[in-house]
């Protein structure tokens, strides 16, 4: 005999389930996956890679190679033309690099005129540009010389320079300046100590909380991120300089992503972090396959450039962090 209780438990479970179907999947509620299995390239550098839409990979006094398809197209870069920092110009179609541009129609990188004084060699015929980095607009580039007296002394400046007449607009001399990074009107300098500068080279702030001895800079979402020389990250805040978030990562470069970051180690193992509080929480990770690699963020793909006879990997990135 069925009981009342029963009988209420299986009309329960008929109602529940009108309308299944035994063909129809059951519903999944898993997240998509952060970062998908890394694909390899044929050719490609891996010095640097320029952020935006498209993919470019970098090396000084190699070239620079993009893809039209499948296959890889290459135009010379000329010896020490620096190559981080770069930037796409506004109609997308050129690729400010150094004191020039590259013209992907005509495959060629060509100095700016306007730019050219300040590519002269230095007093013992070192390169005077150490290091260029154009602004979000390519109005501006912010440039890193360096000079040394007959004795040896060194001295190195952070340069704003005008893209469109090569007017200085601000100068500032710095202690151990290694590298720099541009934003909308804000540049990252690592240096004996780590400083923002506006479009005039003044001060904005000098960040507090960052990773001991600055290797590397970084600019993306917004945000600028500085690695320490053990692999350590800080977000920090172009506008004001303040240090938005840190990250005991162990990485050898990172790229800022909105609300958070992603890191690459020197085996090539991708890690994601978000924003959490003060700091970045890892929430996905990746093998690329590739060692010694720099990272960039390409529209929807993270793009690691390291060791190797196709040095190039990519993955597609869907972001967890928003």
């Amino acid at each position: 005999m069925i009981t009342i209780r029963a009988s209420v438990l299986l009309a329960v479970s008929l109602f529940i389930c009108t309308g299944c179907s035994k063909g129809e999947p059951p519903m999944s509620s898993a997240a998509p996956k952060t970062l998908s299995a890394f694909t390899s390239l044929s050719g490609g550098f891996s010095q640097a890679i320029a952020p935006g839409g498209q993919l470019v990979t970098l090396n000084s006094g190699a070239g620079a190679t993009w893809w039209e398809g499948d296959r890889p197209v290459t135009a010379e870069l000329p010896p020490n033309i620096p190559v981080d920092g770069a930037r796409w110009t506004a109609d997308g179609k050129s690729l400010r690099v150094g004191l020039g541009t590259i013209d992907f129609k005509s495959r060629a990188w060509r100095a700016d005129p306007a730019l050219a004084s300040w590519g002269a060699a230095g007093p013992q015929g070192q390169a005077a540009v150490r290091e260029a980095a154009w602004f979000s607009n390519t109005l501006h580039v912010a440039l890193l010389l360096e000079t040394r007296t007959p004795q040896g002394k060194r001295t190195t400046e952070v340069v704003v320079i005008s893209a469109a007449d090569g007017k200085e607009r601000g100068r500032r001399e710095l202690e151990g300046a290694t590298a720099l990074i541009a934003s909308d009107d804000r540049v990252l300098v690592a240096a004996k100590e780590p400083v923002v500068l506006d479009l005039d080279a003044n001060v904005v702030a000098t960040p507090s909380s960052m990773p001991l001895s600055v290797t590397r800079v970084r600019e993306g979402a917004g945000m600028f991120a500085a690695l320490g020389a053990a692999g350590d990250v800080a977000l920090i805040r172009p506008a004001d300089g303040v240090v938005v978030a840190t990250w005991d990562v162990n990485a050898v470069d990172v790229v800022p992503v909105p609300k958070g970051a992603v890191a690459v180690d020197f085996e090539g193992n991708v890690r994601v972090g978000c924003l959490q509080g003060n700091a970045l929480r890892n929430v996905g990770e990746g093998a690329s396959g590739v060692s010694g690699a720099v990272i960039q963020l390409v529209d929807s793909r993270i793009v690691v450039a390291g060791a190797g006879a196709d040095p190039v990997r990519v993955s597609t990135f869907t972001n967890p962090c928003r």
